[in-house]
């Protein structure tokens, strides 16, 4: 609700549009408001001015956007990347589904891909730890390594 009379409504809208410099200063001195507020008021009466444009559609027009297509092996290196970041099984075929639909795999074909990847990366890793452990100079290792031994609450039971 405008609580301000239409003369200084317009003509704080005035000076905005004048494009002169200092004019909105000036005019916010006089009216006794800030800078922002006479933006305000020029941008209510260029919006009250305008006419409706009679050509614009009166209904949204859904657009449909094409489902992505993954296939399987996309599928595969996107689980078993998922579960090398930390992600479960049943959070990744949750994330599936959201993106596929029902066609998404479940999360046990997700684990057999999981074990599969893992079973082709073990030689790998074998070399890497190999290669790493000479020049290892500090290991974080955490309770989980050694199957407990700190006392737990009972919201976070032991792993």
């Amino acid at each position: 609700m405008i609580t301000l009379p239409i003369r200084d409504l317009v003509r704080n809208a005035a000076a905005v549009f004048s494009g002169i410099y200092g004019s909105v200063t000036r005019r916010a001195r006089q009216a006794g408001c800030s800078r922002q507020t006479v933006y305000d008021h020029a941008r209510q009466v260029e919006q009250r001015l305008q006419t409706p444009d009679p050509e614009s559609p009166t209904a949204e027009v859904p657009v449909t956007t094409p489902a992505p297509a993954l296939d399987q092996h996309t599928q595969r290196r996107l689980a078993v990347t998922a579960f090398a970041m930390g992600i479960s099984t049943r959070q990744t075929e949750d994330l599936l589904r959201v993106v596929l639909g029902v066609d998404g795999p479940d999360h046990s074909t997700i684990a057999r891909w999981v074990a599969e990847a893992a079973r082709k990366a073990k030689p790998v890793l074998q070399a890497l730890d190999a290669a790493c452990i000479p020049v290892v100079q500090t290991l974080a290792v955490d309770e989980i390594f050694f199957g407990g031994g700190r006392p737990w609450l009972g919201s976070s039971p032991p792993a």
